[in-house]
C-alpha cells in the first residue's frame, strides 16, 4: 500500500557558494534528539527532521556521479536546490549545475546564499539566472527562490518549509511492502569493513540478513548503518543507509533488489519503456520525423553560434553545446541519450577516443562548417532510411534448418552475387529486416569456406545462439559504402 515517504533532495551549485555550509547548518540544527552528539560520518546522504517530518539530503554528489545515476535509469532526486552566492552571482559550475538539472528534468528551488554579507545584490544573481533560462519568481518565471544565510541561519526554515510543500504537491509516496528497490549513490572498499555502499531505498524495505543483488554484484546485508554509525534493523522508502555485506563494490547508480525477485527490474524497464513511448507519441503529434541528437564542441563561442544558426531544427536536436575539448561528462551524456558528438577545430584526446569506442559513442571531427552540415544531411537520410549507405553484395535463401553438435545450421542456396565471411548480414522475412546476425562459420559440406557464389548451396551458423530464422527467409550480404 502506498504511503508518504521523505522527499529526497540534492544540493548543487558553484564551489564556495555555500553548499556545504548550508548542509552543515541544516544538519546541526535539525537532527533528531536521539541523534544529537553522534559522530557524523560521510555516507553520502543523511536525514533531518523538520516540523515532525523527515527530509533526506544527498550530500552533494559530483556531476559525474549525478550523470551516472541518470545513465543507469536511476531517478533518485525528487528536488534539486541550486545554490548561488549573492556576492558572486552565476559562475561556470552554476551553469554546469543548471544543465544537469534540466537534463534530469528535476524540480528546482533556487537559493540565494550569503545575504548576511555587506553590499550584496540578490537581484543581480536572479537576473543572471534568467540569462541562463532559470526564471525565478519576480523575474518572469515560477521557480521558487529563497534568500538566506547558511552562516546565521536566516531563511533556512523557510527553505525547509518550501521543500515539504513541494514534496506534498509532488505526492512523494512509495510502498514499503513492495519488492525491494534501492539505488546506490556512493560505494567504496574499506580496508577493515570490505565493500561498503550507501543506498537510498525507493520502495520495499531493506533489512539485515537480506540477500541482495545488483546487475553485477550480490551479497547478504550484514549491517545497516546511518550517518551516526547507529545500527538499523531496516530501512524504509525515502531513507538512506550504509550497507555492509556486498561481495564486491557495486556501481554508482546500480539498482539493488532482493535475490530471487528480478520482477522489479522488469517492471522498472517496462515503466521506462512506457514513459519513453508516451513521450515519443506526444512528440509524434507535432513531428513524425526522427531527429538527430547532437552534442557540439567547438574552439570558440562564435564558431559554436555559427554552427547552431545553420542547423535544421526539423531534423536535428541540439542537446548540448560548449566550448573546449570533449569531456568524460559529454561522453556519459551522449551514451545516455544516444547522441552523436560533433567536434569543430578542437582536439579529442586518445583517452576520450578509446572510451568513446567502448561506450559506442560516435565522435566526428571537422575543420570546415559546410562539411559538417553536409555530413549532417547524410546522417539524417540514414536516420530516415537505415540502409541508404549499404551496398548489397549478394542474396541467399534458407532452404532447410538442422541441428548438428549443438549448432543451429541454416542450409542455404546463393541466389545472386557473392557472400563472404567478411560481409555484414541482414535476415529478411518478406520486406522486413528481422535480424542483423554475426556470421560464425560458412561451410560447403564438411569443409569450411571463406566465400560462396551464385547458384551454390552452403551451410552457415551464427554467433547469436537463439536467432529466429525460418525456411524461406533471405540472407542479404552487404558492405557499407565509404564517403
Amino acid at each position: 500500500m502506498l504511503q508518504s515517504r521523505p522527499p529526497i533532495v540534492t544540493i548543487m551549485g558553484h564551489v564556495d557558494h555555500g553548499k556545504t555550509s548550508l548542509l552543515d547548518y541544516i544538519r546541526k540544527t535539525h537532527v533528531t534528539a536521539r541523534e544529537a552528539g553522534g559522530i557524523t560520518q560521510h555516507i553520502g546522504a543523511y536525514q533531518i527532521e523538520f516540523q515532525k517530518k523527515k527530509i533526506t539530503f544527498i550530500d552533494t554528489p559530483g556531476h559525474a556521479a549525478f550523470n551516472k545515476m541518470r545513465a543507469r535509469g536511476a531517478k533518485v532526486t525528487d528536488l534539486v536546490i541550486l545554490v548561488v552566492a549573492a556576492n558572486d552571482g552565476v559562475k561556470p559550475q552554476t551553469i554546469e549545475s543548471i544543465r544537469h538539472i534540466k537534463e534530469a528534468n528535476a524540480p528546482m528551488i533556487v537559493v540565494i546564499n550569503k545575504i548576511d554579507l555587506p553590499n550584496v545584490y540578490p537581484d543581480m544573481a536572479k537576473a543572471q539566472l534568467a540569462e541562463q533560462g532559470v526564471m525565478v519568481q519576480g523575474y518572469g518565471g515560477d521557480i521558487e527562490v529563497v534568500e538566506l544565510s547558511a552562516k546565521t541561519g536566516q531563511g533556512v526554515d523557510k527553505l525547509l518549509e518550501l521543500i515539504l510543500l513541494t514534496a506534498e504537491l509532488n505526492n512523494c509516496q512509495a510502498d514499503p511492502d513492495a519488492n525491494l528497490k534501492a539505488v546506490v549513490i556512493e560505494a567504496t572498499r574499506d580496508p577493515k569493513r570490505g565493500s561498503v555502499a550507501t543506498v537510498i531505498v525507493q520502495q520495499g524495505t531493506l533489512k539485515v540478513r537480506q540477500d541482495i543483488q545488483t546487475d553485477t554484484v550480490s551479497g547478504r546485508v550484514k549491517q545497516l548503518l546511518d550517518e551516526n554509525r547507529k545500527m538499523l534493523p531496516d530501512v524504509t522508502p525515502g531513507s538512506p543507509a550504509e550497507i555492509i555485506g556486498f561481495t564486491d563494490v557495486p556501481e554508482v547508480g546500480a539498482i539493488v533488489t532482493e535475490v530471487g525477485k528480478p520482477i522489479e527490474e522488469i517492471e522498472e524497464e517496462a515503466a521506462q519503456v512506457a514513459e519513453q513511448t508516451q513521450a515519443e507519441e506526444f512528440a509524434a503529434l507535432f513531428d513524425e520525423r526522427p531527429k538527430l541528437k547532437l552534442i557540439i564542441k567547438a574552439d570558440v563561442q562564435g564558431t559554436l553560434e555559427a554552427i547552431n544558426q545553420n542547423l535544421d531544427p526539423d531534423s536535428t536536436e541540439l542537446l548540448r553545446a560548449g566550448v573546449g575539448e570533449v569531456t568524460e561528462d559529454d561522453l556519459l551524456f551522449a551514451e545516455t541519450t544516444g547522441a552523436m558528438i560533433l567536434v569543430f577545430h578542437t582536439r579529442v584526446s586518445r583517452q576520450i577516443e578509446e572510451k568513446a569506442r567502448t561506450a559506442k559513442v560516435k565522435i566526428k571531427q571537422y575543420d570546415v562548417i559546410y562539411k559538417l552540415l553536409e555530413d549532417l544531411q547524410k546522417q539524417m537520410l540514414k536516420l530516415i532510411e537505415p540502409t541508404i549507405d549499404e551496398e548489397v553484395q549478394g542474396e541467399a535463401e534458407i532452404l532447410q534448418i538442422f541441428d548438428m553438435k549443438g549448432e543451429h545450421i541454416a542450409g542455404c542456396r546463393m541466389i545472386t552475387g557473392e557472400l563472404k565471411k567478411t560481409h555484414l548480414l541482414h535476415i529478411k522475412r518478406g520486406e522486413e529486416i528481422i535480424a542483423d546476425p554475426e556470421l560464425k562459420s560458412l561451410m560447403h559440406g564438411k569443409e569450411q569456406i571463406d566465400s560462396v557464389k551464385a547458384k551454390n548451396e552452403f551451410g552457415m551458423t551464427f554467433k547469436q545462439k537463439k536467432l529466429d530464422f525460418q525456411v524461406g527467409d533471405k540472407i542479404i550480404a552487404y558492405v557499407i559504402k565509404e564517403d
